[in-house]
């Protein structure tokens, strides 16, 4: 009898819900069966990048079933180390008929990868560290972080000409010749083990040839712009033609292959939702014959909502739906509450997936851009959505578990504000007029802005340190159009004759940043401060722009300038002659383009007024610059300050400007110009750059 009331309830009840780790902590987990066993299409491993999140979220990976990744990211920096350059110079890049010995922590060079014996010596590292780790499946030889790789005649018979795909040199038959050599060389005396690298930026196309069995290839894209049609299928088409490339299972393991993601997280504000995208690019990637997975995800468990634990569910099985684990998602953590969290985050997916322009690589990551995709407005629409569900709430729990969501929003809600104010008095900055009261209130308006993000961030960091990852506060706070909003005031003033109204006002409020920063601009608008800057105009002979294995790496220009030049297929520069002594620079095609002049710090100056003409076509995610930059005694950088145009066409000149105090331990002071992310489109133009030493 008692046994047979058992059965009736075990069958009256269905089958036991697992247990589930929703979010790191006591707060996201849910009671129930244990999880079984990845299936037989499962990714052999899958690992996360989650550092920081301690304790808690080393027990959320365990109970997601997230694996340790194989050995394949970023290590020839270990496998050449600075201290080999003594021994073997020739295994270093040579750039300008020298060999490049490389600053210790300084990853930004690659060896020079078309050597033969270059190949056989990361070889020779792989078999030492198996013969001491024989319980080791892989070694990485993945490539530096860093895009120099030298112009040696071998490594320049594997990239010239240049060829280019997704706008970037395509050096894949550099990187996967030497991996194939290294391969060889190890399956002499480990044929069983595995060598992991990065199909990665300059690497992510197929090299045109097979790859070794004993390679891991792990193709790194940011799917997540998936919202461009184009670059999804083309991505698609990508990983079929890494499947048909791959070694094939001749003896030793299998053939494996690697698929990496970006799951930000860290880096974003706004939320980042795209479920549909990423299920179906993991089915898809498993279909084709990906084995093995790694995202970088470094939550913000406020704002991701289900994606971190949607990519570990479905890596476990690729070919699960998706609805019914987002049914279980919303259904067991936010309860009865599910239905408002649900449409929360479905409306924020769908904001994503509607964002204008052109997909690339980590569009928005550290870049105020990023609120364009959720206005205000649609803010508005989001937060009633949480409203609804914090009233919905009955039990403690599922309350703890809305607010963090709710909280976390609310630093989406302060940074759009922020930057909404602030591209408001930057556009009128550079257009002020006779109305310098609008400016003032406008200017009003982003300091309090700026004031509420700040202050909210901080309160949130100290009472719900999950909710959001910690970040870099100068990736969104370093553009202050202030000074210049000061500069376009007094302009304003003077021209409607109410010069003196306007001081007043403006200083009567108490705020002294503005104060000294009004004293330091009537300096400046006056050019009687010590202009520091050596041919502003950029006017007379120029030098070539340096170049490397035919790649552009620098900027044409006069002696007194320095440039840094990542290579682009579409990025242009010239210098045009505007007949007034001087050239106006032109940039299109640009992923990131910088032109700057480095100055000693004058005695008895304690503002720096930094300004330059500019007019040009900006697209959303597109940044054109003014910056101004500090160095100490040792070359380290202190921090930059910017100015930018806004987005939209801006055909008429306007001036940029910057007034900023040095850090204490400041010894140089630099003015430049960046543009970063142009699309096709899109263009810079730039002219009488000038930083004067303010008194």
């Amino acid at each position: 009898m008692l046994g047979g009331g058992l059965l009736w309830y075990a069958i009256a009840r269905g089958p036991q819900p697992r247990a589930r780790q929703f979010v790191p902590g006591a707060l996201g987990y849910e009671a129930g069966a244990p999880a079984p066993a990845p299936g037989p299409g499962a990714f052999l491993t899958r690992g996360f990048s989650m550092p920081g999140d301690g304790r808690d979220g080393r027990r959320w990976q365990a109970a997601n079933q997230v694996t340790q990744p194989l050995p394949f990211s970023h290590n020839l920096h270990r496998v050449f180390p600075p201290a080999l350059y003594a021994s073997h110079p020739e295994f270093f890049p040579l750039i300008g008929g020298e060999r490049l010995k490389p600053a210790p922590k300084i990853i930004d060079w690659n060896p020079d990868l078309g050597r033969e014996d270059v190949a056989r010596y990361a070889a020779g590292v792989a078999a030492d560290y198996f013969s001491t780790h024989p319980a080791s499946v892989s070694f990485s030889l993945g490539t530096n972080d860093g895009l120099l790789f030298g112009e040696s005649p071998e490594t320049l018979a594997l990239t010239t000409p240049v060829k280019w795909f997704r706008g970037r040199p395509d050096y894949a038959p550099l990187v996967f010749t030497f991996m194939n050599r290294a391969a060889a060389e190890l399956s002499r005396t480990y044929p069983d083990k595995y060598l992991g690298c990065l199909a990665y930026y300059w690497a992510e196309n197929t090299p045109g040839f097979p790859v070794n069995r004993q390679i891991v290839p792990f193709l790194t894209t940011d799917r997540s712009q998936g919202y461009d049609t184009a670059l999804r299928e083309e991505e698609y088409d990508l990983q079929r033609r890494w499947a048909a490339i791959a070694g094939e299972n001749a003896g030793g393991g299998p053939r494996r292959l690697g698929l990496y993601d970006y799951l930000y997280g860290g880096g974003f504000l706004i939320p980042r939702i795209h479920t549909g995208l990423l299920a179906e690019n993991l089915r898809r990637a498993r279909q084709a014959g990906f084995t093995d997975y790694y995202a970088e995800v470094y939550p913000n468990w406020g704002l991701d909502g289900p994606m971190p634990w949607l990519a570990a569910q479905l890596t476990l099985d690729p070919a699960q739906p998706l609805e019914p684990l987002l049914d279980e998602y919303y259904t067991r953590y936010f309860r009865e509450a599910a239905e408002p969290m649900r449409a929360f985050f479905t409306r924020c997916e769908e904001q994503w997936m509607r964002q204008p322009g052109p997909g690339y690589w980590l569009k928005h990551y550290r870049n105020e851009s990023q609120a364009d995709i959720f206005p205000l407005a649609v803010c508005r629409e989001l937060r009633a959505q949480l409203t609804a569900a914090a009233q919905a709430t009955k039990s403690t729990r599922v309350r703890a578990r809305v607010t963090l969501v709710s909280e976390a929003f609310g630093v989406t809600e302060r940074f759009v504000a922020m930057q909404e104010a602030r591209e408001a008095l930057n556009r009128r900055s550079l257009r002020p007029g006779r109305d310098w009261r609008g400016l003032v209130a406008a200017l009003w308006d982003f300091r309090a802005a700026r004031n509420e993000f700040e202050s909210y961030v901080k309160s949130l960091r100290q009472r719900q340190p999950l909710a959001l990852r910690p970040f870099l506060g100068e990736d969104y706070l370093r553009h202050d159009p202030m000074p210049a909003a000061v500069v376009a005031i007094q302009t304003a003033a003077e021209a409607a004759a109410e010069f003196d109204v306007a001081e007043t006002l403006v200083r009567n409020r108490g705020d002294e940043a503005i104060t000294r920063t009004w004293l330091a601009a009537l300096v400046s608008r006056t050019r009687t401060g010590l202009e520091l800057v050596k041919n502003g105009g950029l006017h007379g002979p120029v030098l070539p722009a340096r170049q490397i294995a035919g790649l552009p790496y620098g900027l044409a220009l006069p002696a007194e300038w320095g440039s840094k030049v990542e290579p682009a297929e579409f990025q242009h520069a010239e210098l045009i002659g505007h007949g007034e002594g001087g050239s106006v620079l032109h940039i299109s095609g640009s992923a990131d383009s910088a032109l700057f002049q480095w100055c000693p710090l004058p005695r008895d100056y304690d503002r720096y007024a930094a300004r330059v003409a500019v007019r040009g076509r900006v697209s959303p995610g597109t940044a054109v610059m003014l910056t101004i930059g500090w160095l100490d005694r040792t070359g380290k950088n202190l921090g930059s300050q910017v100015v930018r145009l806004p987005e939209g066409e801006t055909d008429d000149w306007v001036e940029l400007n910057i007034i900023e105090a040095p850090p204490p331990q400041a010894v140089r002071v630099g003015v430049g110009l960046r543009v970063q992310y142009q699309v096709a489109g899109d263009w810079a133009e730039a002219r009488d750059f000038s930083l004067q030493a303010i008194p």
